[in-house]
């Protein structure tokens, strides 16, 4: 059987497979932009602040999906939450270094100039320095999106319905097609999500650019 067969074939089990890694992808990717951007901008601030939050980002990193995954299902029980939960704090980094990078990256006599307008600080952050950096945020955010689609695969071992559950299930039974039909769609999701960001990305660098020459 084909692949296109053979996805057709099982598409009662593949497809709400799709919908929930799709919707394990976007809320992930929004909390942790959330919580990134508050981290970036905090770090933006204070230097101690950003050492050790980059310090602890970069540190969840390091540790294997599966081990952090399956420490939090004890805590948190089987299922999509411990997932959700890993995976907002593997995509933290990315957002949390691109936010402060982009807001550092604000030319100064531009801080100055709103100051002298009489901005106070926080008008100044959400009037001036979150517009301007916008494109490195989502920069981050692209990357964040990326590493989720891929990572929550994984989660298919702490029992989350997602399309790791076909590549798992692959691999025990030895079944090809059935590998593949959990990683092209996870491929297909994670490119439509990197063009769709990244489009977002190109019109707001654009609309930078001319913000400058204004």
């Amino acid at each position: 059987m084909s692949l296109p067969g053979y996805i057709a074939s099982n598409w009662d089990t593949l497809g709400p497979q799709v919908l929930t890694h799709v919707q394990i992808v976007i809320i992930c990717v929004a909390i942790a932009g959330v919580l990134g951007i508050a981290l970036g901008i905090a770090g933006s601030r204070w230097r101690r602040f950003s050492l050790v939050a980059v310090a602890l980002t970069s540190a969840i990193l390091t540790i294997p999906s599966f081990a952090l995954f399956g420490a939090l299902a004890i805590w948190l029980g089987i299922g999509d939450l411990p997932v959700e939960c890993g995976l907002v704090l593997y995509a933290l980094l990315p957002v949390l270094r691109n936010t402060q990078a982009g807001i550092q990256a604000v030319d100064t006599a531009i801080v100055e100039a709103a100051q002298g307008m009489g901005m106070g600080g926080t008008q100044i952050l959400l009037r001036v320095e979150l517009p301007l950096a916008l494109p490195l945020i989502v920069a981050g955010l692209r990357q964040a999106s990326v590493l989720v689609v891929a990572i929550a695969t994984v989660g298919a071992a702490v029992g989350s319905n997602n399309l790791g559950q076909p590549i798992l299930e692959g691999i025990r039974g030895s079944d090809r097609d059935a590998i593949l039909s959990g990683v092209v769609p996870v491929a297909a999701i994670g490119v439509l999500a990197d063009a769709g960001l990244g489009a977002m990305q190109n019109v707001l660098t654009r609309g930078r650019t001319i913000l400058a020459a204004a």
